[in-house]
C-alpha cells in the first residue's frame, strides 16, 4: 500500500488539493475552544492540514507511511518557513511518543486505510496512551453511504479493494465499537467532502 501512495504523490504534488480540508477548519475551532497546543496528525499525506495547523501557531507532529509524502512535505514546510515534526513510519508498529504527550490527535480518512480489526484496536489504544487526560481525538472516516461502498473486490466484511486501494467503510456502530472504554464521543456528524461521504467524529479521552 505504501508503494501505491508513493506513486500517487510522485505524480501529483497536490493530490488532495492545497487548501486545508473542511474537517481541518472545523477541528481548528475545537483546538481554539479547548486551548490545544500540541497535536499529532496521523496519515498526513501531502500535508495540507498539517501546514494549516502549523501556520496557526500549533505545535504539529505528523506521520505518514509514504516516504515520498514526508520528503515532499519536509521540502514544502521549509519553503514556507514552517516547522513541522515529521516522521515516516508504519503506525501499526506503534506510535513512538511518550504517554500523555499530545493535547489532540487528528486524522482525516486515515482509519479507512484497510486496517484489520486488530490493527484498529491497537491504533486506538495507542491514541489513548499518548493523549493527555481529556485530550481530543478528532477523526473522519468514509461511511457505508459512500458511493464507492461495496464497489471493487470485497476483501472482508467492510474492506474493499478499489483500484488497488484497500478502503474500509464505517458505520456509527463500528466507530463506537473501536473507541469503547477509551474515549467519550462528543458528536458524530455526517458530511460530504468530494468525493467521500464521511462521519466526522469528535471524542475526548476518558
Amino acid at each position: 500500500m505504501n508503494k501505491i501512495w508513493d506513486k500517487v504523490y510522485s505524480v501529483d504534488s497536490s493530490f488532495f488539493g492545497d487548501e486545508p480540508s473542511k474537517f481541518a477548519l472545523m477541528c481548528y475551532e475545537e483546538f481554539v475552544k479547548h486551548k490545544v497546543k500540541r497535536i499529532l496528525e496521523l496519515g498526513c499525506g501531502q500535508g495540507r492540514d498539517s501546514l494549516f495547523f502549523t501556520s496557526k501557531g500549533l505545535e504539529v507532529y505528523a506521520i505518514d507511511s509514504s516516504k515520498v509524502a514526508i520528503e515532499n512535505l519536509t521540502a514544502k514546510a521549509k519553503e514556507l518557513h514552517l516547522d513541522i515534526n515529521l516522521k515516516n513510519l508504519n503506525t501499526v508498529e506503534g506510535l513512538p511518543f511518550p504517554n500523555n504527550y499530545f493535547d489532540s490527535i487528528y486524522s482525516h480518512v486515515f482509519y479507512n486505510m484497510g486496517f484489520s480489526d486488530e490493527e484498529l484496536e491497537f491504533l486506538f489504544k495507542e491514541a489513548n496512551r499518548i493523549l493527555k487526560d481529556k485530550g481530543l481525538l478528532l477523526f473522519s472516516v468514509r461511511n457505508y453511504k459512500d458511493i464507492t461502498y461495496r464497489k471493487g473486490t470485497k476483501l472482508t466484511e467492510n474492506i474493499y479493494n478499489i483500484n488497488n486501494f484497500h478502503i474500509r467503510f464505517f458505520t456509527k456502530e463500528d466507530i463506537k465499537f473501536f473507541i469503547k472504554d477509551k474515549f467519550e464521543i462528543s458528536k458524530i456528524i455526517e458530511d460530504y467532502e468530494e468525493p467521500a461521504n464521511l462521519y466526522l467524529t469528535f471524542c475526548r479521552k476518558n
